[in-house]
């Protein structure tokens, strides 16, 4: 019964939306060509060289390099396989939703199970440095300051977010010990056995296609940020809110631009930003949607880092 209930609110809501689309039809134009903008200057060129990068260091096994090297602090401070420390400074450099991608590779490779990537997913939810320093801190907040804030409070919050989750499953820590020697041993003999241009080809064209799925994802939950907050008619600061949860990227134009304390609006950026916004949510499950990866999981991680994240930025601000 609930999940009929469940199914006939999203079908309505769905069928309010698509109306709604005749409706709004110059703010739907210009929400699309926001869209196509944001994917053009920021999403297209921070994450397509990350994905391509990857596939190439994938194929030549530096996960498995990294992970004998990682794998004593990885297991001891997240009770997880030392390959999910590729996961982490990747996604450290390109920003979300690229820690998705990692780790459905290395799913796809099996250095990982679905409990270590579960794991791993709470604590490796990094936004682009870039974006927070330079868009954030210099164009929202035109402080540059505001965005170190923010980035060191994002980075420790992921760390402590990922400690507390370390004994959420109980790990199989069958890792066998390989000498630093032997690693880089073996790590050279995998280089020189990959076909580099190959796997450059292979890792073009599935980014491409990662690309285009992103970008359908990013345009729908701008459209329904946009319908929805003009449908319900909400007071700025509300409708700012709503759209940050919604969208992160709206939700952060919005509230920097509002009249209110600059403390309020540095702590809600910071909630945003560790938060994520739904639409970067669902960008992250939907490159994993062959893997039954707990997301109730990641969502409560999500909202912890969120929170730990504002302590930690007000901390920061007070000083």
């Amino acid at each position: 019964m609930k999940k009929k209930i469940f199914c006939f609110l999203i079908v309505s809501f769905l069928l309010v939306i698509t109306f709604s689309i005749f409706s709004y039809s110059k703010e739907i134009n210009d929400t699309i060509s926001l869209s196509i903008n944001l994917f053009i200057k920021n999403v297209f060129p921070s994450l397509f060289p990350m994905f391509v990068i990857s596939n190439l260091l994938v194929s030549i096994k530096t996960p498995k390099f990294l992970g004998n090297i990682f794998k004593d602090i990885f297991y001891k401070l997240f009770k997880v396989k030392g390959e999910g420390s590729f996961v982490f400074f990747m996604s450290m450099i390109s920003g979300f939703p690229s820690s998705s991608i990692y780790v459905k590779d290395l799913l796809d490779k099996k250095l990982i199970d679905i409990y270590d990537a579960s794991k791993i997913l709470t604590f490796t939810f990094f936004s682009n440095p870039l974006f927070i320093i330079n868009t954030v801190g210099v164009m929202f907040f035109n402080n540059k300051v505001f965005g170190f804030y923010i980035l060191i409070s994002h980075i420790i919050g992921n760390i402590l977010t990922g400690i507390l989750f370390r004994n959420i499953y109980e790990p199989i820590n069958n890792v066998k010990n390989i000498s630093l020697k032997n690693s880089i041993k073996d790590f050279y003999y995998d280089i020189n056995n990959t076909k580099i241009f190959k796997e450059l080809l292979n890792g073009i064209k599935k980014s491409l296609n990662i690309l285009i799925n992103i970008f359908g994802i990013i345009t729908c939950f701008l459209i329904i940020t946009k319908i929805v907050t003009l449908k319900l008619n909400l007071n700025p600061f509300i409708s700012s809110v709503l759209s940050g949860i919604l969208e992160m990227t709206t939700g952060l134009k919005s509230i920097t631009s509002l009249n209110i304390a600059e403390e309020t609006k540095l702590l809600i950026s910071t909630f945003f930003i560790s938060f994520g916004g739904l639409s970067v949510h669902a960008q992250i499950f939907s490159m994993l949607d062959d893997y039954k990866v707990n997301y109730f999981l990641f969502l409560i991680s999500r909202l912890i880092h969120a929170s730990l994240s504002v302590f930690i930025c007000l901390f920061l601000y007070k000083l």
